[in-house]
């Protein structure tokens, strides 16, 4: 039986040579969507194994452990586009009818190449295969219900009766291998491999469903079995995909954002219509007639003025972009340009009188108010830098230029326009006002780019590309040289910690050893412990890991209060004889060590010897004299003031737990009591010491707290955790969020 003779391109019926040219520029259009999708997916990804490498160096042991992940980081980084371009040519080979229909055995081994094969696998390409299969068998089992229906329609299209004996394009075994071996060109070790794995695992495999999907939508509008059901199939998910957008439709209703930063919004939904269904819904209630303007009852009905159009209207904005103050502003004077005022004057103002009766139509009278929604946001944006605000504030002519030709802007975070708008944001987030801006040269880095777009934007988005490249090597050079102070204020930061440690660790063990002897110690004795061999047992606290001589010098304080106790038993005594001589030798050779009172060491040791030597002799008249009573030694309850903050520290449990959930990198803002502000990052956080050691955006020591006095700053409102990047989605999202409440209030 010969299944191929759907897809022969020789065939008397001229009708059916067409309709087959049909179905495979359907298949082609297929490929090139989903491969676009995927490898938007990817770029996601590439963020997310960036973010996991830098997290990983954060917490490395050692320095060559750190080392290797910032090695890993920059392989990739160079590597990520050529995996992106060839995992994207593999993926359009699939579709190919020549990979589709090739048999077993023309590419494929056979089982017992395959078990002979595996027999000289090394254990890094085991774990490699052990990883894909792992990640292919998932995404088939959660995915069956779509993936059968696909691989059923496709093979449709191609002209096969069934899909069992053709090689089926999105199989997520062909998916998995076709990034395996784009990766081959990584030189990077098999932890890290694994790494890229599960990220791929996690951005790509595990948002395969919408893509299918939408395979399978584009194949039932052309009428490829648009009845088709699959009984018996269970997916994992038990949703469909119309499912699973009202179920994220109806989630997002319930919290302040509709849209997660970094959600793929690109697939599967499509969030345009939804914006402008609300905005009708805000007209409907908000302006129910209005005499000025022209009826509308959406966006595809016939105005009753002529609409204005598209190339006159860009024509109109090109016109408002020149005219765009480049002049350093006040933030607090900044506001939202009223770009329709604006058009509306010009319209009037047309000397040639074409365009006095135009109006927009309904679609860009929407684009308008959209636009002006989400910069709003970004002038309220607390978590921008007020500068920064306003700079990027200055964009709104030139995207609403973009969302014009281009409404994919609201529905894909890779937009270039949006990538762009997320690199400003984040680029700005360390910094704070200075006295001289012209000096600062980040503020001039983005002071330069947004100018480049208001001078040269006339409707092609490379631009934003192109700049976006720029700011982004512009930032890599000053977060190198960041990371290099930071590193170094971190390892000085650490060692200034280790060390307070050690002195109040002492301190408090040679206290409480004096404070619960049986009997006061000596004053010469006392001021030995606590002006000399305190220096021993400092140094031994730092230099333990290496020397293992801090068990040492406690229990030479423990014999030596030992000692100078009234010894009545015979064995006592007998063992005070034994360790005296050896305990004296200790102790001046440590002392002797540290250079302590050289000039006197002799006589002190003398007078510690006379001491013990009474003790010894004479148990029962020890005077009791030397040190202070134990009394006078013991904590004191605290003053009204320390009780009183510990009463207010029992209600810091929220503010506790927001703490605990600040990582190493989060941008915060602290509040002076003068009421002036700085920006600064946790650079490390020291548990053990309970520390937080803030800098600021090159790398210095700015400030530093711990937990406590970080819950007291948050319940006081004298610190605020910001967030990083991404503010058009969380723009989005609160001008989605704001509009379904005005519509659950009308």
């Amino acid at each position: 039986m010969n299944k191929s003779s759907g897809v022969s391109y020789i065939n008397s019926s001229r009708a059916t040579v067409q309709q087959q040219d049909v179905k495979l520029s359907l298949v082609d259009g297929i490929a090139k969507q989903a491969a676009r999708d995927l490898t938007e997916l990817m770029q996601s990804m590439f963020d997310g194994i960036d973010d996991s490498l830098f997290e990983l160096a954060n917490s490395a042991r050692t320095n060559n452990e750190q080392n290797r992940f910032f090695e890993a980081m920059r392989e990739i980084r160079i590597k990520r586009k050529g995996i992106e371009s060839q995992f994207s040519r593999t993926i359009l080979e699939q579709f190919s009818v020549n990979s589709v229909l090739r048999t077993t055995s023309e590419n494929e081994p056979t089982q017992a190449d395959s078990l002979e094969s595996l027999s000289v696998v090394g254990n890094d390409q085991l774990e490699e295969e052990v990883a894909i299969n792992t990640m292919a068998t998932k995404a088939k089992a959660n995915f069956q219900g779509p993936l059968l229906k696909f691989h059923t329609r496709i093979s449709r299209a191609y002209g096969q009766q069934g899909h069992e004996d053709m090689h089926a394009p999105l199989e997520p075994k062909g998916l998995c291998e076709a990034f395996s071996e784009a990766c081959q060109t990584l030189e990077i070790e098999i932890k890290e491999k694994l790494i890229v794995f599960k990220q791929f695992d996690r951005y790509v495999m595990a948002n395969l469903e919408p893509i299918i999907e939408q395979a399978n939508r584009t194949l039932i509008r052309h009428g490829i079995m648009p009845q088709l059901k699959t009984p018996g199939i269970r997916q994992k998910h038990g949703e469909s995909h119309d499912d699973y957008a009202m179920r994220r439709a109806q989630a997002r209703q319930h919290g302040p954002r509709d849209i997660e930063p970094g959600e793929k919004t690109d697939h599967g939904i499509d969030i345009f219509p939804e914006l402008q269904a609300l905005l009708a819904d805000s007209r409907s209630t908000s302006r129910p007639t209005q005499s000025t303007t022209p009826v509308r009852h959406n966006y595809n009905s016939v105005q009753q003025a002529t609409a204005l159009d598209t190339n006159a209207l860009l024509a109109l904005l090109n016109s408002l972009q020149k005219q765009t103050d480049l002049t350093p502003a006040n933030s607090k004077n900044a506001k939202v340009i009223d770009i329709r005022s604006a058009l509306q004057n010009q319209l009037a103002n047309d000397t040639s009188g074409r365009l006095k009766q135009a109006s927009f139509s309904q679609l860009d009278d929407d684009l308008i108010n959209l636009v002006a929604m989400l910069f709003e946001f970004i002038l309220d944006d607390y978590n921008l830098a007020p500068p920064i605000q306003v700079m990027i504030s200055r964009l709104q002519i030139p995207i609403l230029k973009v969302v014009i030709k281009d409404k994919s802007f609201f529905s894909t975070n890779r937009h270039p326009a949006r990538l762009f708008l997320n690199s400003l944001a984040k680029a700005g987030i360390g910094w704070g006002e200075s006295v001289d801006q012209s000096r600062d040269m980040l503020y001039t880095k983005i002071q330069q780019v947004v100018h480049q777009v208001l001078d040269e934007f006339d409707g092609d988005v490379s631009l934003f590309t192109r700049l976006n490249e720029e700011l982004h090597h512009f930032m890599e050079r000053e977060d190198r040289k960041a990371r290099i102070v930071e590193q170094r204020t971190k390892e000085a930061e650490q060692g200034r910690i280790r060390s307070k440690q050690a002195q109040i660790k002492v301190e408090e063990i040679i206290s409480n050893k004096i404070l619960n002897a049986r009997h006061p110690i000596p004053q010469v004795v006392s001021d030995m412990l606590r002006t000399g061999w305190s220096r021993v047992m400092f140094l031994a606290y730092l230099k333990d890991d290496r020397e293992h001589r801090w068990n040492t010098c406690t229990k030479i304080v423990d014999d030596l209060i030992w000692c100078l106790q009234p010894l009545s038993e015979p064995k006592d005594r007998q063992r005070w004889v034994s360790i005296v001589p050896r305990l004296l030798k200790e102790l001046k050779s440590g002392l002797e060590n540290v250079s302590y009172s050289t000039a006197t060491l002799d006589q002190t040791m003398q007078d510690i010897k006379q001491e013990l030597t009474s003790a010894f002799r004479n148990p029962e008249n020890i005077l009791a004299g030397g040190d202070l009573p134990r009394q006078t030694l013991k904590k004191r309850a605290g003053t009204a003031v320390e009780q009183q903050l510990a009463s207010r520290d029992q209600g810091l449990k929220e503010h506790f737990d927001k703490v605990d959930q600040l990582k190493v990198g989060q941008w915060v803002e602290f509040e002076l009591l003068n009421g002036s502000k700085f920006r600064c990052k946790l650079s490390a956080k020291i548990e053990e010491a309970d520390c937080y050691i803030f800098v600021n955006r090159m790398g210095l020591k700015t400030v530093e707290k711990n937990r406590t006095e970080l819950a007291r700053d948050l319940s006081q409102h004298k610190v605020v955790f910001l967030e990083q990047g991404q503010v058009i989605d969380r723009a989005l999202s609160a001008v989605m969020s704001n509009l379904k409440q005005q519509k659950a209030n009308t």
